[in-house]
């Protein structure tokens, strides 16, 4: 994803292409330690990615990125509510068992094929979700 813009609010263009850099490391990070079945920094890789999606609907929401986990939590059931999609409380509890993989590691191969299917779908989710807000602004996301 790169954000294209013609506006005056530099300052957020530049604090979203941040984090679309951040989440392109993180993808490239994710499908490599996939490749190598390693689901324990996979798992961690696929919270990064979410905790960085979130952070950019905060930024365009509230100013702001998400600096602790509570926000997330409280970014999701905001969402939940205005999108009425209670699907998404239970995508954000894969990510917390996937990002408590990387600590712990207590995922099988199908523990974490489970729970990355649903952290795929969350991510799909933001980045619609994005999409709609930038869209709001005159601005757009391209995927590359």
């Amino acid at each position: 994803m790169v954000p294209l813009a013609l506006s005056t609010n530099r300052d957020l263009i530049e604090k979203i292409q941040h984090r679309v850099n951040i989440i392109r490391k993180y993808f490239e990070n994710y499908y490599r330690h996939l490749d190598a079945r390693d689901y324990m920094k996979a798992s961690e890789d696929l919270w990064g990615i979410v905790n960085n999606l979130a952070s950019i609907l905060s930024l365009l929401s509230r100013g702001k990125p998400i600096s602790k986990h509570s926000e997330l939590r409280e970014l999701i059931d905001h969402l939940i509510k205005l999108k009425q999609n209670p699907e998404l409380k239970e995508l954000l509890l894969a990510c917390e068992r996937l990002h408590a993989n990387f600590f712990h590691n207590f995922m099988d191969e199908e523990q974490f094929r489970e729970h990355r299917e649903k952290a795929e779908k969350l991510i799909r989710i933001l980045e619609t979700y994005i999409s709609e807000e930038l869209s709001k602004r005159g601005l757009y996301m391209l995927t590359d």
